[in-house]
């Protein structure tokens, strides 16, 4: 645990603040240079954002990768350029809508499974090695190729006539943003996004996070002692795998190793002393496959 060099902290970023905002606090309390987190939040949103340090940073991607659940408010009859709050109002409409549940039923059958989205041009997706938000601040539009993401739940209730509290859970690379214009668009009275909470990282909560204010408040040896877990921690649903000194170095150097266990396609190494040596994979062929491997 010393020097924080496989650890992470699951941080409530608030809203108003960037997650790159946020991780600057971070590493400036902790004084460390090299961290990084999973998944970008816009400025407007608030919730779970996973901050990496040292050698953990190598398994952002795993967490960039994974299933993410939102709880989010979905404004009526107003459409932005960025498709929430911090955009200009591009068009507004104030006729009062009279949905009713079975409109929202109905939607929530239309958009669970597969559907497709258009990235939008405020987002950190690059062209040319460019984000696409920097073409858009300068009126550049590029066009985008619309992909396809998955919803595995969603549910809408009606807060106002002009008001939707929306929960999602959903596939990495959807964006909540464009799932609320999708849905005014449907509705006929176009929308935009006034809130945003991302309450879940595969199987990470947040609740087991803790808000900045409190991370700043707090002494290093209290954060160490409850805040800043080791990575393999994040894991806790995935099984693990303990490899023999002889065979760890060859885990270290990124060979693989005929193993007697069922395949699966993530799975935790630890040396003979427990300790994390990083992720990998047990093939159809018995072996175990080192896929990020932090020692």
């Amino acid at each position: 645990m010393s020097n924080f060099k496989q650890s992470c902290l699951i941080l409530n970023k608030p809203s108003g603040l960037t997650s790159n905002e946020a991780l600057k606090k971070v590493k400036k309390k902790l004084n460390i240079k090299k961290a990084g987190f999973s998944g970008t939040l816009d400025p407007l949103a608030s919730g779970i954002l996973i901050i990496f340090f040292n050698k953990a940073t190598k398994l952002c991607s795993y967490f960039l990768n994974s299933d993410k659940c939102y709880d989010a408010t979905i404004r009526l009859g107003q459409i932005s350029t960025t498709g929430d709050l911090d955009g200009d109002i591009v068009n507004q409409s104030n006729d009062i809508l009279n949905l009713k549940e079975s409109d929202l039923n109905f939607l929530e059958e239309k958009f669970k499974g597969r559907i497709k989205q258009v990235p939008p041009m405020f987002s950190a997706l690059k062209h040319n090695g460019i984000p696409l938000y920097k073409y858009a601040r300068d009126g550049i539009t590029i066009e985008r190729q619309s992909r396809e993401v998955v919803i595995h739940d969603i549910k809408l209730d009606l807060i106002n006539a002009n008001h939707i509290a929306m929960s999602v859970c959903c596939s990495k690379g959807t964006y909540i943003r464009t799932l609320a214009e999708q849905l005014g668009e449907d509705i006929g009275s176009g929308a935009l996004l006034s809130k945003l909470v991302r309450t879940k990282i595969n199987n990470i909560s947040l609740s087991d996070s803790i808000s900045l204010d409190e991370f700043l408040s707090k002494t290093i040896n209290e954060l160490k002692d409850n805040y800043i877990v080791n990575v393999d921690k994040l894991f806790n649903d995935v099984k693990s795998y303990i490899v023999s000194n002889e065979d760890k170095f060859k885990i270290q150097n990124g060979n693989k190793l005929k193993v007697n266990h069922q395949p699966c396609e993530i799975i935790k190494i630890y040396d003979a002393d427990k300790s994390f040596l990083g992720i990998g994979k047990i093939s159809d062929n018995f072996e175990l496959l080192p896929k990020k491997i932090l020692v």
